[in-house]
C-alpha cells in the first residue's frame, strides 16, 4: 500500500504541467503560484484535519517545528523556486534532469543519517532512474543550454526536493502522521511566502478573474493529495525507496505532453519511460535490502 500511495503522489505531481500552463496564461508569476498553493493547501488541510481528527493539529513539542520548517521552507519552497529558476537559466530538459538527482541525494543522506545500506541493486536503480529521466526529458536530442549558475541552482532543486524525504522521516519518527506533517509543511511555506509577494493583490487578482476553481483544483490535486500520499507512504518505506518510486512523475509529465500537448513521442523518450518504470519495479522487489 505504501508503494501505491507514493505512486499516486508521483502521478499527481506529474499533473503540475497542465495547471502551470493554464495559470501562466493568466499572468501569474511562479512565486505567486507557490503562495496561492501554500495558502490553499494549508486551508484545505486544516479543514480536513479539523473534522477528521483535530488532535493532529497539535504539536507534541514546539521544538518539532524545526522539522516542518525543513519540509516547508528548506524543501517545498526552495526546490520549487530553484526548479523554476533553473528552467529559465538552462532549459526545461536540463532542469528536470537536475531535479531528479533527488533520489541520489536522498540515498546519500539516508546512508549518512538513517544508516541505510548502499547495495549494488540500489546503485543500478539510481543509474536506471537518472538515465531514464535524461531520455524522457529529451536532453540528448539537442537544443539544451548550459550555464554554471543554472547547473548549480538545478542541483540545488534536487537537494531541496530530497530534503522532504529526510525531514519527513524525522517527523514520522517523532510520532507525527501524514496530515500533521503536510499541514505544518504548507503552513510554514505560506508564512514564508507572505514576505515574498503582495498577498492582498494576488488574492484580489484571482477573485477578479474568477479563477478560484482553478486555484483550488491546482492546490488540491498537485499539492494536498500528493503530499498526503507521499508522507503516508514514507511511514512504510525507507526514504530512498520512496524517492525512487516517486520518479514516476516525469514519466506522467512526458505522457501528458504527448497526449495533451502533442509533443513528439521519440524513441528515446519512450525508452526513458520504460527505463524509469523498470527502475521502480526493481527497487520495489521484496528482496531489496535497505
Amino acid at each position: 500500500m505504501s508503494y501505491i500511495l507514493v505512486l499516486i503522489a508521483g502521478i499527481s505531481w506529474g499533473l503540475i504541467g497542465i495547471f502551470t500552463k493554464a495559470i501562466d496564461a493568466l499572468g501569474f508569476t511562479e512565486m505567486q503560484m507557490l503562495f496561492v498553493k501554500g495558502v490553499l493547501a494549508t486551508a484545505l488541510l486544516f479543514c480536513i484535519t479539523f473534522f477528521k481528527d483535530r488532535s493532529q493539529l497539535k504539536l507534541k513539542n514546539w521544538k518539532d517545528i524545526r522539522y516542518f520548517i525543513g519540509t516547508g521552507i528548506c524543501s517545498f519552497t526552495f526546490f520549487s523556486w530553484a526548479y523554476m529558476k533553473a528552467i529559465n537559466l538552462t532549459s526545461l530538459g536540463v532542469a528536470a534532469v537536475l531535479l531528479y538527482t533527488a533520489p541520489t541525494f536522498v540515498m546519500l543522506f539516508s546512508i549518512l543519517l538513517f544508516h541505510e545500506k548502499m547495495t549494488k541493486q540500489k546503485g543500478v536503480v539510481l543509474g536506471m532512474t537518472f538515465l531514464g529521466c535524461v531520455l524522457v526529458t529529451g536532453l540528448l536530442e539537442g537544443g539544451s543550454v548550459f550555464t554554471v549558475q543554472g547547473i548549480l541552482i538545478g542541483l540545488g532543486s534536487g537537494i531541496g526536493y530530497a530534503l522532504y524525504s529526510i525531514f519527513g522521516t524525522y517527523a514520522i519518527r517523532a510520532g507525527y502522521g501524514s496530515f500533521t506533517i503536510s499541514f505544518y509543511t504548507f503552513l510554514m511555506a505560506a508564512i514564508f511566502m507572505v514576505f515574498c509577494v503582495e498577498p492582498v493583490t494576488v488574492l484580489q487578482q484571482i477573485t477578479t478573474m474568477g479563477q478560484w476553481p482553478l486555484a483550488i483544483s491546482f492546490a488540491l490535486l498537485t499539492t494536498v493529495v500528493p503530499y498526503l500520499c507521499y508522507t503516508k507512504g514514507l511511514s512504510g518505506l525507507p526514504a530512498s525507496q520512496a524517492s525512487v518510486t516517486a520518479t514516476i512523475e516525469p514519466v506522467v509529465a512526458a505522457i501528458l505532453g504527448i497526449v495533451v500537448f502533442h509533443e513528439s513521442a521519440s524513441f528515446l523518450k519512450i525508452a526513458g519511460i520504460v527505463l524509469v518504470l523498470s527502475s521502480v519495479v526493481v527497487m520495489n522487489k521484496q528482496g531489496t535490502k535497505n
